[in-house]
């Protein structure tokens, strides 16, 4: 009986005549019972389970079988090879995964709450009421022109419109509340220490 070549001839040390479905199932069967073994032993070095190295096996096979013929020249290798590639694969899948999942947990605990400590909202309370003496205390105009402004919102443009006074004069009231406002803080900030 003469031999039929093979699609793929999985085990170059067969001399057996067969018929080319036959002689792949033989092949593969043989393969798989003789590196199965190390495969597995591989993977779990590689820090995979068992379990998971079954099925990253049985898909380093599914990739030889798929694979063109001319790609598997060693078919030995090629498992080993595929069956790496698909292990570094999963623990990138699986980094991935956690990476999306963990962030948020471990922000979480590193954000710190945001409601304020009893005697920080009593040193706010109190800055804040000092703040509204200072603007208070400011000359009429500058302070008309800093609560326009900061508060309600309004450019230089509109609060010159409003109060009927050039631009530049705005500007020149706005920089004195704020330069006046900014050497008090510092008159308090000094006394405080």
């Amino acid at each position: 009986m003469a031999k039929e070549p093979c699609s793929r001839d999985i085990s170059a040390t067969s001399l057996m005549p067969r018929t080319p479905m036959s002689s792949l199932a033989t092949d593969l069967a043989n393969l798989y019972s003789t590196e199965h073994g190390r495969l597995t032993r591989l993977l779990i070095r590689r820090g995979v389970s068992a379990a998971t190295a079954a099925d990253l096996i049985q898909e380093a096979f599914i990739r030889m079988l798929r694979a063109p013929a001319d790609e598997v020249r060693d078919p030995k290798s090629y498992l080993f090879r595929a069956a790496t590639n698909i292990a570094i694969d999963e623990h990138r899948r699986i980094q991935r995964a956690s990476a999306v999942i963990d962030p948020a947990s471990e922000l979480d605990a590193s954000v710190p709450d945001s409601v304020p400590l009893p005697d920080a909202m009593l040193m706010s309370k109190e800055g804040l009421a000092e703040l509204e003496q200072m603007v208070s205390e400011l000359p009429p105009r500058c302070r008309e022109v800093l609560l326009l402004h900061k508060f309600e919102q309004l450019s230089y443009a509109e609060i010159a419109d409003r109060l009927g006074i050039t631009k530049n004069t705005v500007m020149v009231h706005m920089a004195r509340a704020i330069r006046t406002l900014r050497r008090r803080l510092h008159e308090n900030s000094s006394s405080s220490r």
